[in-house]
């Protein structure tokens, strides 16, 4: 048996401690999504589609607002996690209270209605006990704007679906060969 050289040493060494460090950005839910479990997702999903609707154009599931959302909760929005945590289960308790069924299974009307009231703050401490509803309101609404209309680099706006939509061309990337010729 022969020993191993220093290169290859450092060289496993490297990939050993960079596999450790890596190990914890990459933990999933079940569902695939960093932060949100299945259930917070689908009724995100339902949220986001009322701020922008995919119709004739694509909407916030088409250009994956929710992995958008998620990825930044991970990362940058961390400050944000309790808000969303809050949010969701102030709006599926209310839903479940009202309508006897999660967010996600209502009628698009009834999400709608339920959202305008949100947005207005007019709902009680009892329907909504953590936080103000505005405020959630305006923060999912806020990221789901980011996710639609930002750099698909920042995990939204889906190949570039929101730039085809209006018909804008792709940005260029520097650093990167797509440029066109």
């Amino acid at each position: 048996m022969t020993e191993p050289s220093r290169r290859s040493f450092i060289r496993s060494a490297s990939l050993a401690c960079g596999s450790v460090l890596l190990l914890p950005s990459c933990r999933q839910q079940p569902g695939g999504y960093r932060f949100f479990t299945a259930a917070e997702a689908a009724c995100l999903v339902a949220f986001c589609e009322q701020i922008i609707p995919g119709d004739e154009s694509p909407g916030a599931t088409d250009a994956g607002v929710i992995w958008y959302i998620d990825r930044q909760l991970s990362g940058v929005f961390e400050y944000d996690r309790e808000s969303y945590r809050n949010g969701l289960k102030n709006l599926q308790s209310l839903c479940s209270v009202q309508f006897e069924k999660n967010f996600e299974r209502l009628a698009f009307p009834e999400q709608t209605t339920l959202l305008k009231k949100l947005e207005a703050n007019q709902l009680t401490a009892m329907e909504w006990p953590t936080g103000k509803p505005a405020d959630f309101f305006n923060l999912v609404r806020s990221h789901t704007m980011q996710g639609f209309y930002g750099s698909p680099i920042h995990g939204g706006n889906k190949d570039y679906v929101s730039f085809r939509m209006l018909r804008l061309d792709d940005p260029l990337v520097i650093g990167q060969n797509r440029y066109r010729t």
